[in-house]
């Protein structure tokens, strides 16, 4: 069995590739996709986006806090 990282479960708890990068895309600026799969595939998120993924978080209504980002804690969905 794999570990699933703290992205990957971030990113699942958010709805997935597609929609994380909907929910951090602007009205000026499309976030890219393969952006989410690379944070995905590494295994982290950079923490310039931690902010950003925290309050898409509250929108979506998932609890994002930066322990989880640290991987200290579970996500809850």
């Amino acid at each position: 069995m794999t570990d699933i990282s703290p992205a990957e479960k971030i990113i699942e708890a958010l709805g997935g590739l597609s929609k994380t990068a909907r929910l951090l895309s602007t009205d000026d600026k499309d976030f890219a996709i393969s952006t989410v799969q690379g944070w995905k595939e590494r295994k982290r998120i950079p923490q310039d986006y931690w902010e950003r993924l925290i309050a898409v978080g509250k929108v979506a209504g998932v609890e994002i806090t930066a322990d989880m980002l640290l991987g200290l804690a579970e996500v809850s969905a």
